[in-house]
C-alpha cells in the first residue's frame, strides 16, 4: 500500500472512530453542505434519458450518497469502492444487495478488481481535499492516477471535484487545485468534452469529463467535429 493510501486510512479511520457511521467521519462540516455536493454530482447525468443506468462511487465512504440517490428516486445501479476497510464492512451491512470492494482506484489499473470496471459513470466526492503532509508531487501523482483509471473504465463520463485555489482561507494539510491546471491536464490526457462549474459557495470546483464516443451520440448531427476512427 502507498504512503498516499496509508496515509488517508489513518485519516479517515480515526474520524470513523469517533464519529461514527456520519457526514463528519468522511471530513464533511454537515449534511447539508454534503447534499449540495450530491446534487452537484448528479449534474453528471445531464444528458441521460436511459430508463436506468450504473455509476460507481470511488471513496465511497460511508455511501451516503446512494442514501441520497435512493431518496431522490433515482433509477441508477449504484456501487462503491474505498480502501478503508470499515466503511465497507458498514455499508455490506446496510445494503446487501449492493456491491461494494476494498480497493484503491489509484493501482495499477490492470491490478484493480474486474467487478468495479465498466460502469457507465464514476464519481468521486472530496478524496482530492485532504492532503495531509502528503508532498504536492506525491499528492498530484495519486490525483492524476485515479482519474485516468476512472476515465479509461467508464463508459460514458466521470466527475471529480476539487478544493478550489481561490479560496480566502488555507490549511497546509489540504490540496488546493488552480483549475485551469486542472483543465489543461484533463483535455491533455482525457477528452476535450469537459464541463467546469465553480458556482456554488463552497470553496470548490467541479469537473464533468465525458467519453468522445458517447457526446456524438448525444449530437448526432454534428460528426464532422469529431475524430475519425
Amino acid at each position: 500500500m502507498s504512503q498516499v493510501e496509508e496515509s488517508q486510512k489513518k485519516f479517515y479511520g480515526a474520524k470513523f472512530r469517533h464519529f461514527g457511521d456520519d457526514p463528519k467521519s468522511l471530513s464533511w462540516n454537515d449534511q447539508k453542505s454534503q447534499h449540495l455536493r450530491f446534487e452537484k454530482i448528479t449534474e453528471l447525468f445531464k444528458y441521460e434519458n436511459s430508463a436506468q443506468f450504473t455509476v460507481h462511487e470511488v471513496g465511497c465512504g460511508l455511501a451516503h450518497f446512494k442514501a441520497f440517490l435512493d431518496s431522490r428516486k433515482w433509477s441508477i445501479e449504484y456501487s462503491g469502492s474505498d480502501i478503508v476497510e470499515d466503511f465497507i464492512k458498514i455499508n455490506k451491512e446496510k445494503y446487501p444487495d449492493t456491491l461494494f470492494c476494498v480497493e484503491s482506484i489509484s493501482n495499477n489499473h490492470e491490478n484493480i478488481d474486474d467487478k468495479i470496471k465498466g460502469y457507465d459513470y464514476y464519481c468521486l466526492n472530496g478524496t482530492f481535499h485532504t492532503k495531509e503532509d502528503n508532498a504536492t508531487g506525491l499528492w498530484e501523482e495519486f490525483i492524476f492516477k485515479s482519474m485516468k483509471n476512472m476515465f479509461r473504465f467508464a463508459k460514458k463520463g466521470i466527475c471529480i471535484n476539487f478544493l478550489t485555489a481561490y479560496s480566502d482561507y488555507y490549511d497546509e494539510s489540504l490540496y488546493y487545485a488552480e483549475p485551469r491546471f486542472i483543465l489543461n491536464w484533463v483535455v491533455e490526457n482525457c477528452s476535450r468534452f469537459v464541463s467546469l462549474d465553480h458556482d456554488i459557495p463552497l470553496y470548490e470546483f467541479f469537473v464533468y469529463i465525458y467519453k468522445e464516443d458517447f457526446i456524438k451520440t448525444i449530437y448526432p448531427q454534428y460528426s464532422r467535429y469529431f475524430s475519425v476512427k
